[in-house]
């Protein structure tokens, strides 16, 4: 047998199995909650748009892999901070020959920063670590541990870093946020008229190379309308997915002339106003 098999799971541990990282949707407790960190970093409590809860993300990469995740259509929950049963990570260690997380001589759950589930394909576990971390040897003993557990659970399991999201697209994704905050996609409260999304287009499109955020400045002064209308406007379609854009790039940088009307999500944003 193991020698950490022997050894005590840590009390703090023991109390949290009791009541988090059970339940679904807006009932699901994260077994890492922001309080449980000495110092939160980057640490943040964000509001999801498919669970109408608050997630408890512990950096400003995870805050970025949850943005994308919360966004994508297909996505019906987020689970933060999933925790891996204590017995199945103590076998996966003696099988591995690795030594099990602990802390002060007691074992630690194995935790994976995000569990998502889809509509019409099985769920995928997503570990979120910067590059710089992947240099050490506890770090890939600990990414051996939830890769080998998930595959044997049949759910794919990937690994995010923060070169697969660029300060641009994070940025874009926090912005798009307010409109979708505690919304479903066919649920979206936000006040607009379809056919504006069409006719917002035309005239920014009119301004050629010259940058969206200025010439929605323009319109509005032009239309008489109170500042930021447009730009609102211009937000919901991009949070919707009705104007395709740079998404790379900041949105402060996009210039009229790369924009376009993706004409699949804007019928089916009429439609599903229009029931």
């Amino acid at each position: 047998m193991s020698l950490d098999n022997s050894k005590p799971l840590d009390k703090s541990d023991q109390i949290k199995l009791k009541t988090r990282g059970k339940g679904v949707g807006a009932d699901y407790l994260p077994f890492i909650q922001i309080q449980d960190l000495s110092s939160l970093g980057e640490s943040v409590r964000a509001p999801g748009r498919v669970t109408g809860r608050l997630h408890h993300l512990l950096s400003g990469i995870e805050l970025a892999a949850f943005c994308i995740f919360d966004w994508h259509q297909k996505t019906i929950d987020v689970r933060e901070q999933f925790p891996i049963p204590l017995d199945d990570s103590l076998r996966l260690c003696e099988q591995m020959g690795i030594k099990h997380p602990q802390i002060r001589g007691k074992l630690k759950i194995v935790t994976t920063d995000l569990l998502v589930d889809f509509q019409n394909r099985g769920p995928l576990a997503v570990s979120v670590k910067p590059v710089s971390e992947l240099g050490k040897a506890r770090t890939i003993e600990k990414l051996q541990i939830e890769k080998a557990y998930w595959e044997q659970t049949g759910v794919e399991w990937k690994l995010f870093t923060d070169l697969e999201v660029s300060p641009s697209l994070k940025e874009n994704l926090l912005w798009v946020r307010p409109v979708l905050i505690g919304t479903r996609w066919d649920q979206l409260s936000y006040d607009v008229n379809e056919s504006s999304i069409p006719e917002l287009l035309k005239r920014l499109k009119s301004f050629g190379n010259r940058k969206v955020t200025k010439c929605c400045a323009i319109l509005d002064d032009e239309y008489g309308l109170k500042p930021g209308a447009h730009l609102q406007d211009f937000r919901y379609g991009i949070a919707t997915r009705q104007i395709r854009s740079p998404l790379q790039r900041s949105y402060h940088d996009w210039k009229c002339s790369e924009l376009d009307l993706d004409k699949a999500a804007f019928t089916h944003w009429g439609v599903k106003h229009a029931n």
